[in-house]
């Protein structure tokens, strides 16, 4: 449903218009019920994703012109059969990663640090291994995945794809590599790292450098993350749902996730932290999304700028960028076991897309994809495609 729908103020009018006949309640329900040009083509697009074999729940938030639309398909979990509303919980996995990318960018404009620092300076000593020819890692390539820190610290072998021929599944295997470990363990094995190219040239994608700039912001203002989230954006913006645990009244507004068999999932480890351990509902996404399309504050539009480039192709502080003449999209996707996410920016249009499902499988995030791009494509005719 959209934010229009019900209202108190419809029963009234209803109740006024009985008596005149059904002509007038005809013509009164046509009007209230008419659906808007974003209703029509997220519906469609909706009906079109949900109708997956797998599909099990999906929320879709949509601002455009300034306003917001909201729409829940699906269901909670297969057993209570309850369709997901405004402030149902989703866990969105790497897009937590643009919460730290904007908090770091804060912490520049906060002049704790700067984005080109060499990540040593705020390490410690015996870390000369974050180097290679001469070439540091810097705290961007934390947050474009080319600082060629590996993808989970402890870089244990069987975070290798393929370990003991996947009789464990890989996501459980990196799960329990992280549940199990701790500060201390990721630090040490940091020590470890042993970077193959110049940090900066190869995409390697990271979620033990996302949980580095998580540990060094902690460091830098002497707070946790959770409270540095609070104090600089889930506070300010009123999102009191977008959490890494969630106190018991939010657990109990939870999705359950399932993968492509139907077995229900776990939400992942809250160590992830930084890198992906934020829950969410699609009121407080929308809310997000609102303050990243509006550009306007510094910590927003320096994580939009590019730290990688390639042709039309960029990488801001973990927002991947489109640009084809004045038209940019903007774009995060997030996938954990039994779930995903995308949110898509489109500043020039004043266009942005919310997406979260309680599904996923080996097609759910191009479906995710495809579902945005079909949306924005209906919603202007300018639009860019997330690729």
């Amino acid at each position: 449903m959209n934010e229009r729908q019900d209202q108190p103020w419809i029963t009234v009018l209803l109740r006024w218009a009985l008596p005149l006949g059904g002509w007038c309640v005809a013509q009164l329900a046509c009007a209230i019920e008419a659906p808007s040009p974003v209703d029509r083509v997220v519906q469609q697009a909706a009906v079109d994703f949900m109708a997956a074999p797998h599909a099990v729940g999906l929320s879709i938030g949509v601002i455009e012109a300034g306003k917001s639309y909201r729409y829940h398909f699906g269901t909670v979990s297969t057993a209570q059969r309850r369709r997901p509303d405004d402030a149902t919980l989703y866990p969105i996995a790497s897009l937590t990663k643009t919460f730290t990318g904007a908090l770091l960018a804060q912490a520049a404009l906060d002049n704790k640090l700067a984005l080109d620092d060499d990540v040593r300076r705020y390490l410690g000593a015996g870390y000369d291994n974050l180097c290679y020819e001469q070439q540091p890692v810097r705290l961007y390539h934390l947050l474009n995945h080319r600082s060629g820190l590996p993808f989970v610290l402890p870089d244990k072998p069987e975070a290798a794809p393929g370990f003991g021929h996947d009789a464990v599944p890989f996501p459980q295997r990196i799960d329990a590599i992280i549940a199990g470990s701790s500060r201390a363990a990721f630090y040490a094995d940091l020590h470890r790292v042993k970077l193959s190219a110049p940090p900066g040239e190869h995409f390697q994608y990271s979620n033990a450098a996302a949980q580095l700039a998580g540990y060094i912001l902690e460091r830098r203002y002497g707070s946790s993350f959770d409270a540095l989230l609070r104090q600089q954006i889930t506070g300010p913006l009123g999102m009191r749902d977008t959490v890494i645990v969630p106190n018991p009244q939010q657990q109990g507004r939870l999705v359950i996730g399932y993968d492509d068999s139907g077995t229900a999932q776990p939400y992942g480890p809250v160590q992830s932290q930084a890198a992906g351990a934020l829950k969410s509902s699609l009121a407080d996404m929308l809310a997000y999304a609102r303050w990243q399309l509006d550009e306007r504050d510094p910590a927003v539009a320096l994580s939009h700028q590019p730290t990688y480039a390639h042709d039309d192709y960029a990488v801001g502080l973990n927002w991947q960028m489109l640009r084809r003449g004045p038209q940019r999209v903007i774009w995060q996707d997030g996938a954990i076991p039994g779930f995903a996410s995308l949110l898509v920016l489109e500043p020039e249009a004043g266009v942005a897309i919310v997406l979260l499902s309680n599904e996923l499988d080996s097609g759910t995030l191009g479906r995710l994809r495809t579902l945005a791009n079909t949306i924005a494509s209906g919603l202007h005719q300018d639009a860019l495609a997330v690729p």
